[in-house]
């Protein structure tokens, strides 16, 4: 089956809602109103795969941001002219999309983007239990100690929730 990696546009959000709704919890949903403003706010940084049919099957958001800056759940993306890396919001896999290697594709697409920028460090916020997913992709939990990010580290109730980061090689 072929996979195409694009970026997202608006027409594609009924199918990422969709998407989102069957792959996290309740208290991590995140509305299509909220979603419509962030993609309108990094439409650059927002990629979808999709199969030969064009049924979306993955998706990924993330913007430019700061070291250790994490974007509470709920949150508009923020617009940083001191970004130093780029921060993965969300990304999840429909069941359509399972075993396809899907999400290292779309995480390729966006290390590529951060070298692009310069960056040289992807950021996250791990939920679910997805810690040993995302240090098997070279991610490390680092320890937050200044209270906004660890107010906004809290917004994930319930989720033990984890920041972790991933330096890219030269």
């Amino acid at each position: 089956m072929s996979i195409h990696i694009r970026l997202i546009n608006e027409a594609d959000l009924g199918a990422i809602v969709a998407i989102q709704d069957s792959c996290y919890a309740a208290e991590l949903f995140e509305d299509g109103g909220l979603i419509r403003r962030r993609l309108a706010s990094q439409p650059q940084s927002c990629w979808l795969a999709e199969d030969s049919k064009g049924e979306v099957l993955a998706y990924l958001f993330s913007y430019p941001s700061r070291n250790k800056q994490v974007a509470p759940l709920g949150s508009s993306f923020g617009s940083y002219a001191d970004a130093e890396l780029l921060y993965l919001h969300d990304m999840a896999v429909s069941h359509n999309g399972r075993g396809m290697r899907l999400a290292p594709q779309l995480l390729a697409r966006a290390e590529q983007y951060a070298a692009d920028l310069g960056f040289n460090r992807l950021a996250l916020v791990a939920v679910q239990g997805s810690v040993p997913y995302w240090q098997k992709q070279g991610f490390e939990m680092v320890t937050l100690t200044e209270t906004t990010a660890l107010q906004a580290l809290a917004s994930y109730t319930g989720q033990n929730a984890v920041y972790m980061q991933k330096l890219l090689k030269a």
